[in-house]
């Protein structure tokens, strides 16, 4: 059987991978800095190693030891869980990768999926076609809080892509936007400041059968990735020796009308209805080609974003990582 360990096991990105790996008939460790996940991965038949900081190399002593096929790392600080202080970000991101790295070579490990953000391309985002994987990569130079963790990531998949070239590394890095998936915790920070995330305040007012104001062009266009497609993906990075960049996106661009439409017809109790402010700031609209996934990986998304949606309900109402995140919001629970 072919082993896998994940790194940022108790996040949504490298708990999806995990389970997605586990599925696909891996054996499987989950690595988290949560002390305890509550049994959740031992009731899913996967080793759990909690209290593990990537950025501090005696935090490797408490892994397994084996034979690892392959590597996926989704631990490290996000814009989304933090202020605007730098350090995390060097720490957790960059300081991460080259601790991995040495535990990797020590165990003999070349494969490791990783995967960046699509802000390093913030120069493209005006562009009317979608962004190819390999397009020239910088960082925001308007100095929001995604600028220093765009450089740490672009610093990180630069040491991999030497280790390719030094070490005979096989690094596989997916850059994609705002990943959908159910998950209790509806929060999230811009610039350092805590707010509940745009599209579950949609469908909290859904749920409570609130009205939902549509700001700007609604025909604008979304890439609306779903977190089981992602999953997929690092299954697919997994089972092959592909390297490079890889843009993931969901099967295709939807408006921000059609978005708002998916999440009224799956959480809307009948009475939601939408209200156009074309006042309002236009939503930004970044658009990412995938064909690179589609010819050297053999990945392509199958969750449509009304799909999607119909599924989120579903693992709202479930909550089936309840063990690890906690109970849903009152403000989420939907009464059948």
């Amino acid at each position: 059987m072919r082993k896998a360990i994940v790194f940022g096991a108790t996040g949504q990105l490298g708990c999806y991978s995990a389970l997605a790996l586990k599925d696909a008939g891996y054996d499987v460790v989950a690595v988290g800095r949560r002390s305890s996940d509550g049994g959740f991965f031992s009731s899913r038949g996967i080793e759990f190693v909690g209290e593990f900081r990537i950025e501090d190399a005696k935090s490797f002593e408490l892994l397994p030891v084996r034979d690892y096929d392959v590597v996926v790392n989704m631990a490290g600080t996000m814009p989304a869980h933090a202020n605007r202080d730098m350090m995390p970000y060097v720490q957790s991101v960059v300081v991460g990768i080259v601790n991995l790295a040495e535990w990797m070579k020590a165990v003999n490990c070349k494969r490791i999926v990783f995967n960046t953000t699509p802000s390093d391309l913030a120069e493209h985002w005006d562009e009317t076609e979608p962004i190819d994987d390999d397009a020239s990569r910088s960082f925001p130079k308007n100095g929001n809080d995604h600028a220093v963790y765009a450089i740490c990531k672009r610093a990180a998949t630069d040491i991999l892509e030497h280790l390719q070239i030094s070490e005979g590394f096989e690094p596989c890095v997916f850059r994609h936007l705002m990943v959908y998936g159910w998950h209790p915790e509806a929060n999230y920070f811009l610039d350092g400041v805590k707010r509940v995330l745009p599209w579950r305040s949609m469908v909290r007012k859904c749920i409570q059968g609130e009205n939902i104001e549509v700001y700007g062009d609604p025909t604008r266009l979304k890439e609306l990735l779903y977190i089981k497609d992602f999953a997929s993906a690092v299954v697919k990075a997994a089972d092959s020796h592909a390297c490079g960049l890889f843009n993931l996106t969901g099967p295709r661009p939807y408006t921000l009308d059609e978005m708002v439409d998916g999440i009224i017809n799956s959480f809307s109790n009948g009475t939601t209805q939408k209200l156009y402010r074309p006042d309002m700031p236009d939503t930004p609209q970044i658009l990412l080609s995938r064909q690179k996934a589609a010819r050297e990986l053999g990945w392509e998304p199958q969750w449509g974003w009304y799909e999607a949606c119909e599924d989120m309900r579903a693992e709202c109402i479930q909550n089936p990582i309840e063990l690890m995140w906690g109970a849903n919001d009152p403000l989420d629970v939907i009464h059948e």
